[in-house]
């Protein structure tokens, strides 16, 4: 190839380039966690105690340094989904655990980025074997400092020919148990259960979704951020 043709090349490649990441659409994601409240008896769902540690790998947190990836988290005035919040907290039954939005950019599944979410009761102090399981064995002081969530883990928007929007999460409640129990290997009346709440949903844009566990449920919202 000529220099001048491999310039011309180089040049309408670059321009593509330029012009497919100025097209890419952003979208603004928005969730409500919520757990249901009610007494559940250990006979309706199975507790284990065996810790659920959900993959946070490359996971980046809304509050530091996720601009820097095209993540931008909204303020609480411009939620869409604030009187379906507002209606679970009335009902008496469900406690809105997180309630978030956040702009980002449609990205294929092989670059997607997920998002860190944690919230609810910190259970590190009423069950200190526990802090352990979620901590840096690099570094054992941290190991007293980190926090043991109600819920925690990821959620991951991938745009492909439809949303997609993909859970890996950990649930945690306590439950009376039988010391005896063979789901109770510290022999205690009272232990924490992990419940693993990691879906994947196909989803379609400006549509309220509605993912749900026996324990937990979310509401999801995602829109083109020029809607």
């Amino acid at each position: 190839m000529r220099p001048y043709s491999r310039y011309k090349a180089s040049i309408l490649i670059l321009l593509f380039s330029l012009s497919s990441h100025s097209l890419a659409k952003d979208y603004i994601v928005e969730m409500v966690f919520f757990a249901d409240t009610r007494g559940v008896s250990s006979n309706y769902v199975h507790v284990s105690t065996q810790p659920v540690n959900p993959d946070l790998g490359d996971a980046i947190l809304l509050s530091s340094g996720a601009t820097s990836s095209g993540f931008i988290p909204y303020p609480q005035e411009t939620f869409r989904l604030k009187n379906k919040a507002a209606a679970l907290s009335k009902s008496g039954r469900y406690q809105v655990l997180k309630h978030i939005a956040w702009r980002q950019p449609g990205l294929a599944k092989e670059e997607a980025i997920a998002v860190r979410i944690h919230a609810g009761k910190d259970y590190r102090n009423e069950f200190k074997e526990r802090s352990f399981a979620q901590a840096d064995f690099s570094d054992r002081k941290l190991s007293a400092n980190q926090p043991v969530n109600e819920l925690d883990g990821t959620i991951k928007v991938v745009l492909g020919r439809y949303l997609h929007v993909y859970t890996d999460l950990a649930y945690r409640r306590p439950f009376n148990l039988s010391a005896a129990s063979t789901e109770n290997p510290l022999g205690r009346d009272r232990v924490l259960a992990d419940f693993a709440i990691k879906t994947h949903r196909k989803m379609r844009s400006k549509t309220l979704h509605y993912i749900d566990h026996p324990l937990l449920g979310i509401l999801v919202e995602i829109r083109p951020a020029d809607s």
